[in-house]
């Protein structure tokens, strides 16, 4: 019996047997960098195209992302390799649910209770690495009775096995709109995730959209090509992956609405090994649940490849660092909504302020006086990007958006300036609706 409930109807988040494809645009399947936007996913649309206020999917122009050099043709899948890959990625997220339920001991109980305070797990099985107040890191030991290896595959020898739990202040929905993809997180985390810079990456095949029931599934394969800085370089070759990624959201027996990431090998023959290169098998499992109003529960298991102790002692480092990054997946997804925002509610934004009465748009002297003074000036740089608002001081806030650098292949940051009313405005959007807005009509999930 597997853990997850109505296993017969795994359309439900994104493993089953029917195509679920996002609308096209007639592009090809692989896509440069991380056009993983017109997924609908949101992983990565929210990151502008440099000088420019558009998010990435809202055009064609993300297509014309030439890659460096991707070593691989555009992938065409069987429906026996299309369901092969379903099956993986519902087997591994089966696997880390078994194991998120064994963290309480509540797996043969029902219900989960409140989780162990994640600094205080199994010692026995668990050795603790780095901890801080909402979070720890942990490493299986060797002689766990719960350690199977053999499970993982014949692409491992002997793997680390990490766990990252903790809690995330925020909404389930919100965590799951901010969670990005190995591609996005490995720009974002050049100089971390595994002590390697990335040098190209690409998305070699979209195999699943967001659905009615499930807005935030995705399932694809992405190439990522990495090198290590100096000095590990001179240690280490260069090194890629080529992974099978699934997100999205699930209803479990027991009534918990979850979300999760699982990423792994994608072990496939169209993707062999390149010729002065190291293909690193690389595979993690995130489980997000909303433990009470206000607070996510986050598990995070990481299976990495030992190498030498030099390299070991970087991989705890780097593992700690980039599996942080989901913590600010609040975060990411405010600056997607204010993104998405400015490419779709401008003019509706504007509009309201010049309907807005006297008394409303005047409650502050010093904006009053600067709308006053800026005359014809639109391009003022105390405007509001959203509704074009002078604003002083008190009464706007400074935001960074990121824009992906395709030549340097790294993010960028770009400032705009908000007035709080249109801040609470793209705070009160609600993450499932701007999915909704920006994929019509949606699959139908079944």
């Amino acid at each position: 019996m597997f853990a997850i409930a109505k296993a017969g109807q795994r359309h439900q988040f994104g493993l089953s047997g029917h195509r679920h494809m996002a609308p096209s645009t007639g592009s090809p399947s692989r896509r440069s960098l991380c056009d993983i936007s017109s997924a609908g996913c949101g992983d990565c649309g929210g990151l502008m195209e440099p000088q420019s206020n558009r998010p990435f999917g809202t055009d064609d122009s993300i297509y014309s992302m030439a890659s460096h050099g991707v070593p691989f043709q555009t992938l065409q899948l069987t429906p026996e390799e299309e369901q092969n890959c379903r099956d993986r990625s519902f087997l591994l997220l089966d696997r880390t649910l078994r194991s998120y339920d064994e963290r309480d001991g509540q797996e043969d109980t029902g219900r989960p209770t409140t989780p162990l305070h994640h600094s205080n797990l199994d010692s026995t099985r668990w050795k603790q690495l780095k901890t801080q107040s909402s979070a720890s890191l942990y490493i299986e030991r060797s002689t766990s009775v719960h350690r199977d290896d053999n499970m993982l595959g014949s692409d491992w020898k002997n793997p680390m096995v990490f766990l990252m739990v903790g809690t995330i202040q925020g909404d389930l929905n919100e965590v799951m709109l901010g969670v990005e993809t190995p591609i996005v997180a490995s720009l974002r985390d050049r100089n971390e995730m595994l002590a390697m810079k990335p040098v190209d990456c690409a998305v070699l095949a979209e195999l699943a959209g967001p659905t009615e029931a499930d807005p935030f599934q995705y399932m694809g394969i992405q190439w990522m090509a990495f090198k290590h800085g100096w000095p590990l370089k001179t240690v280490s070759s260069p090194r890629d992956f080529v992974t099978l990624t699934s997100k999205g959201t699930m209803t479990r027996a027991c009534g918990d609405r979850v979300g999760y990431q699982v990423v792994q090998p994608a072990n496939l023959p169209q993707c062999p090994p390149l010729p002065g290169s190291m293909r690193t098998p690389l595979m993690y499992a995130a489980i997000f649940r909303q433990q009470e109003p206000g607070i996510v529960d986050v598990f995070v298991q990481t299976y990495i490849e030992t190498q030498s102790a030099l390299l070991n002692k970087v991989v705890v480092s780097a593992t700690w660092k980039s599996t942080m990054d989901l913590w600010v997946a609040p975060q990411l997804a405010e600056m997607k909504k204010l993104q998405w925002c400015i490419a779709n509610c401008t003019a509706q934004r504007r509009q309201l302020q010049r309907q807005a009465s006297p008394s409303a748009k005047d409650n502050c002297k010093l904006c009053l006086e600067k709308r006053k003074m800026r005359g014809s000036d639109v391009n003022d740089k105390t405007s509001c990007v959203l509704c074009m608002s002078p604003t002083c001081s008190n009464c706007r806030v400074e935001k960074t958006l990121e824009a992906i650098d395709e030549r340097r292949l790294k993010l960028t940051d770009h400032s705009v300036i908000v007035c709080r009313a249109c801040m609470a405005f793209v705070q009160h959007m609600r993450p499932v609706d701007i999915i909704t807005h920006t994929l019509k009509p949606l699959t139908s999930g079944s």
